[in-house]
C-alpha cells in the first residue's frame, strides 16, 4: 500500500476529477488524501477523499473576472509554495499527484524531495509556438505565420501570470531549486495525465510524459428517466462557477422554448428556487443532473466548453452549442470550432436569437456529431481512470525499484 496526496485547487470540476482517481486508487488499497487550502475541505469531502490543509484560504472565484482570477491564482500558488513543503513532509506521501494548473504543488513535492506525476484535469497547458496559449480563443493557423502570432500571444500571457510567476521563482529560490517560473516548467516529465485526448486538441506535439487517459469518470452513465413529450432532449449547464448568469440561463431556457425542444437546464445551485422558477419556458430546471445519463440521450448541449462537459458530450457523440465564459474555456471551444464538433457563440453575443439559430444548426446538421466520432472512438480506447490508476501504480513501483 502506497500513501499518495492529490494536490489541486480547490475547483469543484478539478475535485471531481481527482476524486475518481483517488477513489479507485484507495480501492485498489492505497492511501489516497487531497492536500490543499481551506476552500478543498468541502470538495474533498463531497469526493469521499480524506482532506489535509495547507492553513490557507481560498477565495470564491463564482462570477469573477480575468484580474481577480490572477490575484487568486498567484495567492493559491504562494499558499503551496510556502506552505507545502512542511504540510508534505508531514503527510510524508510516496508519491505526489499535482494538479497541472497548480504549479506551485509540484514545487511544493520537489522541495519536499518527493516523487511526483501531474494530471491535467482542463486543457493541458503545454508552451508550444506551434498552437495558441490556452487561454484565449484564437484559431488554428499552420505555418510562421501562426507561430509569430503564437508566440506574441505567450509574452502577453507571460506578462498577465508575473504574480504567480514572481511567486514561482521565489519559492525556488527560498527552497534552493533551479529557477522556473512558467506553468508550464512543472508539467511532470515522467508521467502527466491528461483528460484531453489528442482529436479534440489543436495539432502539436506534448511532452513526454504525456498519457491521455480520456476522461476520469466513476462506472458507466447509467440510466435516467424523464418525459420529454416526444421533444428532443437539450442538456444545459454552464457549470459549477457560472451557474448563477441568470440573464444568460434565461436566453437559453427562451431559445430552447422557440425551438419546441426538451431542454434539462442545471444550474449547479447558482439559482434560487424562485430564481430557476422565473426562467422562461418550460425547462426542467434542477440544481444538477446526472450528466452522462442525461447525454447518453441528448441531441445536442449548450455547455460553456468546461473540459469535463466537453469530453462527456464527445464520448456520447453529442454536438454542442459553446458559449465560453472564463478560464481557458474559448480555447477550448475554439478547438472545438476547429474540429467542427460546435458552434461557438461568444457570451456577449448570447441572445435568445442568437442561441436559438445556433442551437437550431446544431440540432440539424448532422455533420457536428459526425466530428464526435473520432473522439469518441479515443476516449473509449484511453482507459480512463482505470489506466490511468495503472499508469500511477506504474510509476510507483518504477520508485520503489530505483
Amino acid at each position: 500500500m502506497a500513501r499518495i496526496a492529490f494536490c489541486l485547487p480547490a475547483l469543484p470540476s478539478h475535485a471531481a476529477v481527482h476524486g475518481v482517481l483517488a477513489r479507485m486508487l484507495a480501492a485498489r488499497g492505497h492511501d489516497c488524501r487531497m492536500l490543499g487550502g481551506e476552500g478543498l475541505k468541502p470538495l474533498a469531502a463531497h469526493e469521499r477523499v480524506g482532506f489535509v490543509s495547507l492553513g490557507t484560504r481560498d477565495p470564491d472565484l463564482r462570477g469573477a473576472g480575468l484580474i481577480r482570477t490572477l490575484r487568486a491564482t498567484a495567492a493559491a500558488t504562494r499558499g503551496f509554495v510556502r506552505q507545502g513543503p512542511d504540510a508534505l513532509g508531514r503527510m510524508a506521501p510516496d508519491l505526489v499527484v499535482a494538479d497541472q494548473a497548480e504549479p506551485g504543488a509540484s514545487l511544493a513535492a520537489e522541495a519536499a524531495g518527493l516523487p511526483r506525476v501531474t494530471l491535467a484535469s482542463a486543457l493541458p497547458l503545454d508552451r508550444d509556438e506551434a498552437i495558441p496559449p490556452p487561454f484565449v480563443d484564437w484559431p488554428w493557423l499552420a505555418g510562421e505565420e501562426g507561430r509569430r502570432r503564437n508566440r506574441g500571444g505567450w509574452r502577453v500571457a507571460d506578462a498577465l501570470m508575473v504574480l504567480q510567476s514572481r511567486a514561482l521563482a521565489q519559492g525556488c529560490r527560498d527552497h534552493r531549486l533551479a529557477v522556473r517560473q512558467r506553468i508550464d516548467d512543472w508539467i511532470s516529465p515522467d508521467l502527466d495525465l491528461r483528460q484531453m485526448v489528442s482529436s479534440l486538441d489543436f495539432p502539436h506535439a506534448p511532452g513526454p510524459g504525456a498519457r491521455a487517459v480520456g476522461p476520469l469518470r466513476d462506472g458507466a452513465p447509467g440510466a435516467f428517466r424523464l418525459d420529454t413529450g416526444g421533444r428532443p432532449l437539450v442538456f444545459a449547464s454552464l457549470g459549477t462557477l457560472q451557474g448563477g448568469r441568470r440573464r444568460l440561463l434565461a436566453a437559453i431556457a427562451g431559445a430552447a422554448d422557440d425551438l419546441n425542444v426538451c431542454l434539462a437546464l442545471a444550474h449547479c445551485g447558482g439559482l434560487t428556487h424562485a430564481e430557476a422558477a422565473a426562467l422562461p419556458g418550460r425547462a426542467i430546471i434542477r440544481d444538477f443532473f446526472p450528466q452522462r445519463a442525461v447525454l447518453a440521450r441528448a441531441a445536442a448541449c449548450v455547455t460553456h466548453a468546461g473540459m469535463n462537459t466537453v469530453l462527456d458530450c464527445a464520448a456520447a457523440q453529442v454536438p454542442m452549442l459553446a458559449i465560453p465564459l472564463a478560464f481557458e474555456q474559448p480555447a477550448t471551444a475554439a478547438r472545438l470550432a476547429f474540429h467542427g464538433a460546435a458552434r461557438v457563440l461568444p457570451p456577449r453575443r448570447a441572445t435568445r436569437a442568437a442561441i436559438r439559430e445556433a442551437l437550431a444548426a446544431v440540432l440539424s446538421d448532422p455533420s457536428y456529431r459526425a466530428a464526435l466520432a473520432t473522439p469518441a472512438a479515443e476516449i473509449a480506447a484511453a482507459g480512463g481512470v482505470a489506466r490511468a490508476a495503472d499508469l500511477v501504480e506504474a510509476r510507483l513501483s518504477h520508485r520503489a525499484a530505483a
